[in-house]
């Protein structure tokens, strides 16, 4: 276990990462911009241009190099970030202005010898030096570094297509077999890990499912153990009982009986033989099935139990309830004497069920010892009769009560009704509120001849319909005054908007007449012909008031009829409201028509003035000359508003085309001054470009040739292993400010 444990903790080590050397950030990305040189645009643009099909850039910005020489530094990144032979760091340095282009390919380093050599320079670190002098340096100067590393690595980029396959063959073939062994070895010691972590997974899962399988036949002893508790349970009743609890009892023994005997026969076998630990599936399989069992099992033993309760429950308070039954039964005897003696009613339905509850009391009594089960069955039906009883009683009462008040109840609802219809004058209402109060007369009369029998079901049925017809008369009545209330209101409402109404129509229809003279009547016809339809609309509504005002009359007292014409009446004046709205609106939209087509006229003059400032200020007014008073549109447009009626279809047509033209000068005017700008800007860029090469050329002259390992004062510690084709690092350096060095294998810089 210890050399396992061992093992996985060397394989936890190898995934932990190394610790970050000191000063060297992380890398995150192909571009590691600490100092915010490029925006986050650059920064894509960059990312996406950086992986070629032979090289992958890295870049990273750093603010300073503390003193570090600029070879050294990258080497470390270079080295930390884990680069490869595809790989190239690209350092920039803003504060000390200094930029190291580092790789540790030959084959690239040829192919930079060799550009260099055409461009009359050196080889190793100075033709790095020159590459990033000649590509880099210059946009540098300007501060555009996303230019320069654009142009850099489109440079590299295509050096590299130039670069021949065998270069690097060996040092290639050398690395791809050492990383092959690297691999078979990783992948050996994988597959040992994998077989050793399968071996644990068997072992600790087999003996976690063993126990589970353990667990459950431990249960199944639980089960053993319950229904052997049952079975005894019910041993005081077997031999005695009778009738319906024997039949229970009997059938629940059996049924126990099984139960015990499929539980042994179940633990006997579990027990006998069991799955191999390592046979996980069976396992698994083995404890689910048992559990399933267990589950079945104990959900059985439960209802039996409940079973057996309800037989002990029977035994225990069935004696109990019979008491109790012959212990109320003088006094509900005692209750009904009284009822009789008050009301005189003979009852006999319910002297029926008083005898009937003493008959089902005195079996319940026989059967109580031996057959507790059919003894509490008679006794709660028995406890039912005996509270029906009580009820009945009392209703008789209540009944009695009812029938002696009716004559004062009548006629206090015949008065309710007769106040209502003198207050709201409805003495010719439709409706007949005292017709309910005869049929309420009628059910009173009837509800007399069950409450003597005692049928007190039918005495609650007719007190029932009795009560009801006394409501809805009440309610009918009330009903009517307040629609007549309310018809009497929105009468005055439909007088009130007939008024506003009509005065509407009159305004629109000055309006319209106003319109004419401004406007060709195709304009108008449409909200001419609506009101006119509108108007024609509400004179016949106004014809139905007078047949509504006799409607809702004292006279006539149709108030239902009345109501739902005035409803309708409501409805048209509210519609008819809102057609004058539209009619109104469409008027008012001719008149905005018209104001937006001599606002746009009046508007022209001064965006033509605008772009003629423009090109004045641009030194380009002599280019193009724009005069209003030459569009054929203008003039049309002074002709057809000096004279009325007008075809606004005609004027926006004409005032489109109008503001067409005027927008394309404007169009054409922004386009000049924008490429006036631009010529500008390209011919200031081609000066500074001019002035940065004449700069260099008299710095390079000035400074003498370069020494053998550097450029620009720097020092070259191993330019002899690029011209031999080996497989050492290269790093150039350059510096855009003065002079600076570049170090490692091979080195070389400047400063912009």
């Amino acid at each position: 276990m210890k050399k396992v444990m061992m093992l996985l903790l060397m394989f936890v080590l190898l995934g932990v990462p190394y610790v970050h050397a000191e000063d060297v950030p992380a890398q995150q990305g192909l571009v590691v911009d600490e100092v915010d040189l490029l925006t986050p645009g650059d920064t894509s643009v960059i990312t996406k241009a950086a992986a070629g099909n032979r090289y992958t850039f890295h870049i990273l910005t750093i603010e300073s190099l503390k003193g570090a020489r600029s070879a050294d530094y990258a080497k470390d990144v270079y080295d930390f970030w884990g680069l490869s032979s595809r790989d190239i760091l690209l350092l920039i340095s803003s504060e000390d202005h200094q930029v190291e282009f580092h790789f540790n390919n030959p084959g690239l380093q040829s192919s930079i010898n060799s550009w260099s050599q055409q461009q009359g320079g050196d080889s190793g670190s100075a033709a790095i030096t020159r590459l990033l002098d000649t590509y880099f340096i210059p946009y540098a100067s300007d501060g555009d570094f996303a230019g320069g590393i654009s142009s850099l690595m489109d440079a590299t980029h295509s050096l590299g297509q130039s670069q021949g396959t065998t270069a690097g063959t060996g040092s290639t073939d050398s690395k791809n077999t050492s990383t092959s062994m690297s691999m078979l070895g990783m992948l050996l010691i994988l597959v040992g890990a994998a077989l050793i972590l399968g071996l644990l997974y068997v072992i600790f899962t087999g003996i976690r499912r063993r126990k589970a399988l353990d667990e459950q036949q431990e249960q199944l002893g639980d089960l053993l153990v319950q229904a052997n508790h049952a079975i005894e349970s019910l041993k005081p009743f077997q031999g005695i009982v009778q009738g319906k609890t024997a039949e229970r009892v009997n059938a629940i023994s059996e049924r126990l009986s099984n139960h015990l005997i499929q539980i042994s026969a179940l633990r006997n076998e579990g027990s006998e033989a069991a799955p191999a630990f390592y046979r996980l599936n069976a396992l698994k399989l083995a404890a689910e099935r048992l559990r399933e069992t267990n589950t079945s099992f104990g959900t059985a033993l439960l209802e039996e139990e409940k079973q057996i309760a309800v037989i002990s429950e029977a035994d225990r308070n069935v004696k109990q309830r019979i008491t109790e039954l012959k212990k109320d039964a003088p006094e509900l005897n005692q209750q009904f004497t009284e009822a009789v003696q008050e009301t005189g009613y003979a009852l006999q339905e319910i002297v029926q069920d008083l005898k009937e509850l003493a008959e089902e009391t005195a079996k319940a009594d026989q059967l109580e010892l031996f057959d507790p089960i059919a003894a509490q069955e008679i006794t709660e039906d028995a406890l039912e009769k005996q509270e029906q009883i009580e009820k009945d009683l009392k209703d008789v009462d209540t009944y009695d009560d009812k029938v002696d008040s009716f004559p004062e109840t009548l006629a206090a609802t015949r008065s309710k009704i007769a106040g209502i219809i003198e207050q709201n004058s409805l003495q010719n209402m439709k409706v007949k509120p005292y017709d309910n109060l005869e049929k309420a007369s009628l059910e009173a009369r009837n509800l007399e001849i069950p409450l003597r029998t005692g049928d007190m079901d039918e005495v609650r049925k007719i007190g029932g319909r009795l009560d009801a017809l006394l409501q809805d008369a009440v309610a009918m009545t009330e009903r009517q005054a307040l629609i007549r209330q309310n018809n009497q209101r929105d009468l005055e409402t439909i007088r009130s908007n007939w008024s506003q109404l009509s005065q509407r129509r009159d305004g629109l229809e000055n309006r319209i007449t106003e319109s004419r003279s401004h406007f060709i009547e195709k304009h108008l016809s449409a909200a001419d012909a609506n009101l006119e339809a509108w108007s024609t609309r509400l004179r016949e509504g106004a014809a139905d008031v007078p047949q509504i005002e006799s409607w809702t009359s004292d006279e006539h007292g149709q108030y239902d009829k009345a109501r739902s014409a005035l409803d309708q009446l409501l409805s048209l004046q509210v519609e008819a409201g809102q057609q004058f709205n539209s009619i109104s609106g469409s008027l008012d939209s001719l008149n905005e028509r018209l104001d937006k087509v001599n606002q746009l006229l009046s508007q022209g003059q001064g965006q033509v003035d605008s772009a003629e400032q423009m090109l004045q200020s641009r030194g380009l007014s002599s280019r193009s000359r724009f005069n209003l008073s030459t569009l054929p549109e203008y003039d049309e447009l002074q002709r057809r508003l000096s004279t009325a009626p007008y075809n606004l279809d005609e004027l926006e047509a004409l005032t489109h085309s109008y503001q067409s033209q005027i927008q394309s000068f404007v169009s054409e005017a922004t386009r000049l001054v924008r490429q006036k700008e631009e010529e500008e800007r390209q011919a200031q860029l081609a000066r500074m470009r001019e002035q940065q090469r004449r700069d260099q050329a008299r710095k390079r002259m000035s400074s003498g040739p370069p020494s053998s390992g550097g450029f620009g004062g720097g020092r070259s510690s191993g330019g002899s292993s690029w011209g031999g084709g080996s497989s050492g690092r290269s790093s150039g350096g350059s510096s855009w400010g003065g002079g600076g060095r570049s170090g490692g294998n091979s080195s070389g810089g400047s400063k912009w």
